[in-house]
């Protein structure tokens, strides 16, 4: 279950005429007038973030007039502000169940389901929102988000860049249309869109951390480490960045700057094995194999199915003539999906 930060909705209120009201009488007519009061004060409450008391006034609305959809919706609004996503569901729920076409109560629901569990988001939410008239560039954004997640990429990108397209400073958009241009291997393109993300927003440490992983992948070590140091300075606690650096840092040679990266890694996140195996291959290549096969055997102890670090040991155990270890653990490798394994395999079959 993955969740989101959580965002406030976009306050898009208005007063209401009540044509969507049916009913006919005198009782009827009077109230209609009662809810229409109390939905305005509502408004009026929810512009000013008084929540509960926005709530007070809905729940009498549409105690009135049960079938009175809008505020149902901006009920669901002020209970999402109040933490009460639940609820807010509930209400998102009704109003498009009382008027189909107001594109706004689909688009709440699938935005209040990303922030609870994004397992439960519906896209069909997020294209009636676009198809009842809610193009708003966030409605685009939250449907490439979920086939991002989903791992349509290209689908992703077709959004994300309907998104820019409405609003053209739309950092997290660019952000995440470079994530799904790297997921398609089109990396400068990635880099354009981070870079992009940050041009409107310089603090998205992330977006550094992520333009760095491209450029590590088109070989650029150098720009790599200058924006891993610059999410690391964004964010001292961003652990991935510093263990990101740390294997920067390692294909460049530098080995005692790489060590000192992998090290904060496992001080920030001690239980990181990915840092722990980066940490064997530093003392592996300054020579010191027994503490480097001690740090493999400790991450397959956790992670049994990691088959890089059977590779990497497996090279260690070369390297102090164990050939016969070295084999069993490129055998192993091999298993669990590690392709380059099968290289050092044709050496044990000569043996």
């Amino acid at each position: 279950m993955k969740k989101y930060s959580f965002l406030l909705f976009s306050v898009f209120l208005c007063a209401v005429a009540f044509s969507q009201v049916g009913g006919t009488g005198e009782d009827t007519n009077k109230k209609r007038k009662q809810a229409e009061q109390m939905y305005n004060q509502a408004v009026d409450f929810l512009l000013k973030k008084d929540y509960n008391q926005a709530v007070t006034q809905l729940d009498q609305a549409v105690s009135l007039y049960p079938s009175f959809a809008l505020a149902y919706l901006q009920r669901g609004k002020a209970l999402f502000e109040l933490q009460n996503g639940y609820l807010a569901l509930d209400d998102f729920t009704k109003a498009t169940e009382l008027d189909p076409t107001i594109g706004e109560a689909y688009f709440c629901r699938a935005f209040a389901q990303f922030t609870i569990d994004t397992s439960g988001v519906n896209i069909s939410d997020l294209d009636n929102a676009i198809r009842y008239g809610y193009g708003e560039p966030q409605a685009y954004y939250y449907r490439g988000l979920f086939k991002l997640i989903n791992n349509d990429n290209d689908g992703a990108i077709v959004d994300f860049s309907k998104a820019v397209e409405l609003r053209p400073n739309y950092s997290k958009a660019y952000h995440d249309r470079g994530t799904a241009r790297k997921n398609n291997g089109d990396y400068q393109g990635a880099i354009y869109d981070y870079r992009m993300a940050l041009s409107y927003d310089p603090k998205i440490a992330i977006a550094y951390n992520n333009m760095g992983s491209a450029k590590k992948l088109i070989g650029d070590f150098q720009g790599a480490v200058k924006d891993f140091s610059m999410a690391i300075e964004l964010d001292s606690t961003m652990f991935m960045a510093y263990n990101n650096r740390g294997g920067a840092k390692f294909v460049l040679g530098d080995y005692e700057g790489a060590q000192a990266d992998f090290e904060k890694t496992l001080e920030l996140n001690p239980g990181y094995m990915l840092a722990l195996c980066n940490m064997g291959n530093v003392h592996a290549q300054k020579g010191d194999y027994t503490k480097a096969i001690e740090l493999f055997d400790q991450v397959i102890a956790t992670m049994p199915a990691y088959g890089i670090a059977y590779l990497n040991r497996g090279l260690t155990k070369e390297l102090t003539g164990d050939i016969y270890g070295a084999c069993k653990d490129w055998k192993q490798a091999l298993d669990y999906g590690i392709k380059d394994a099968e290289a050092y395999l044709k050496e044990c079959e000569q043996q």
